[in-house]
């Protein structure tokens, strides 16, 4: 069995560097001490485990952000998310480690090559920094890669040989062990690995033993594999501050962008997404964005978004967003016009949505049917839906305008009125007393417009709509 192991040493920090263009010092720093550096940082002489004071006297100008193992975590769970696309079966090893499992991968990819090349992909699009190694065993690979090896390896031989050559103090040992392995004269992992398991069992413990024995063990580890969630949510914590809502439109398509990759290949679409704002020193704040036949695509949803952030003032400087789904659905890939070319085209649903998101949702609605004869209950307004009902109040014509409250003829239809149909009883209405007893016609009045009238018992004319 053949193992792959990643590494990120500066995760969290790389995250937020990918923002945007960063040219300034920038450390992470836990406890007083910085854990992780960019570039700009490294070059001036701060690494990790320098002390913040004197990483202050080397940089007056450093940025300094803390340092949140929770985020941290959270930050190697999406990129597990993003990887499980190209990998099946890999572990998790907070806060910066990935296992891959490779010889179920390397006939799909036709070698490690193709796989590696698949792999790298998403580190690079994210800006990560990245140590790897592979080997037999799941130990060695993660020795190797935290000692930024850097190479894919597929014989055990050179595996052992990287082995034996590796430092004691880069062997992922605890400090105080690899200090006693040292005065022993072991300044090699090889060197330890050449003595009998029990002799240094006896004189240095279990601890070194059971080590030894993990890194020739090639079984895969005994804690679960990675399973994806069964539904998109994430946090994107802001290197700056956003005071305009145009701002937002970069780290939005970041999200979306993930979105899109979650969602794609499950062949899943979303009605629904929430963005959360969280602001400083003010309470959060929640937009909801919906598309009634429900989207995939980051671009589409990006357009929505962008309609909704027009009109938001903001009340406060936003330091991280959020964006959670509501009402996944399954969606079929083929157009439903199989010959008809659809660019530069809204579908219904499309329009809808776009509309929503400038007007607001109570601005746009839609007129349903609704199964009554009185003309003026005939019909509802409602929340408007992609696809539109099939059911059918009635067979008969019916205006296209109609008025809300009937407009009374002071006269009869005389000799100049052209009765076209007619006359339509409409008699219902008992059982909630508001009953109504009309006889209607259709006819084109002197001025040639065709009307819908209707007479009443009493003889009394009215005018009720008017045809197109």
């Amino acid at each position: 069995m053949q193992w792959l192991y990643l590494c990120f040493p500066s995760l969290q920090l790389d995250r937020l560097l990918h923002q945007q263009v960063y040219s300034q010092a920038c450390v992470l720093v836990d406890k007083n001490e910085v854990v992780q550096a960019n570039p700009e940082a490294l070059q001036l002489g701060i690494k990790n485990g320098t002390g913040l004071a004197h990483a202050a006297l080397l940089c007056a100008q450093i940025k300094v952000i803390a340092y949140d193992a929770k985020k941290e975590h959270r930050l190697l769970s999406q990129l597990a998310q993003c990887l499980y696309q190209t990998s099946a079966t890999f572990y998790l090893d907070p806060p910066q480690g990935l296992l891959l499992q490779t010889s179920d991968m390397l006939r799909l990819y036709e070698g490690i090559g193709g796989y590696w090349q698949q792999l790298q992909q998403p580190l690079i699009e994210r800006g990560l920094n990245y140590h790897y190694a592979s080997a037999h065993t799941p130990l060695a690979a993660k020795v190797l890669a935290h000692a930024g090896n850097d190479r894919l390896l597929q014989h055990q031989r050179q595996v052992q040989m990287l082995l034996n050559q590796l430092p004691i103090q880069h062997a992922l040992l605890d400090h105080k062990l690899a200090l006693q392995l040292e005065r022993l004269g072991l300044n090699t992992l090889g060197q330890a690995q050449a003595l009998p398991k029990s002799a240094l069992g006896q004189r240095l413990g279990k601890t070194l033993v059971n080590y030894l024995h993990q890194l020739e063990d090639t079984s895969a580890p005994t804690k679960p594999a990675y399973q994806p969630p069964e539904r998109f949510r994430q946090r994107l914590e802001l290197l700056y501050e956003i005071e305009h809502s145009s701002a937002l439109r970069f780290p939005l398509k970041r999200l979306l962008t993930d979105l899109e990759a979650f969602l794609a290949p499950r062949q899943l679409k979303v009605a629904q997404l929430s963005l959360g704002l969280d602001y400083r020193e003010h309470a959060s704040q929640k937009m909801h964005v919906g598309c009634s036949d429900g989207e995939y695509r980051a671009e589409s949803w990006l357009s929505l978004f962008l309609l909704k952030l027009e009109e938001l003032k903001l009340p406060a400087p936003i330091i991280a967003i959020s964006l959670t789904t509501k009402g996944q659905m399954p969606w079929a890939p083929l157009s439903e016009q199989l010959f008809e070319p659809t660019q530069g085209k809204l579908t219904t649903g499309q329009l809808i949505s776009r509309l929503q998101s400038k007007l607001g949702d109570h601005a746009v609605q839609q007129v349903y049917l609704r199964d009554d004869h009185r003309p003026e209950r005939s019909f509802y307004q409602g929340a408007p839906q992609s696809s539109y009902p099939t059911q059918q109040a009635t067979a008969f014509l019916r205006p296209s305008l109609l008025f809300t409250l009937p407009q009374a003829l002071h006269h009869k239809p005389d000799q100049h009125w052209c009765i076209l149909s007619g006359p339509e009883r409409i008699q219902s209405g008992w059982w909630d007393n508001v009953n109504i007893c009309r006889d209607y016609f259709i006819a084109r009045n002197p001025a040639g417009q065709v009307c819908w009238l209707f007479r009443t018992a009493t003889e009394d004319w009215f005018l009720h709509g008017y045809f197109s």
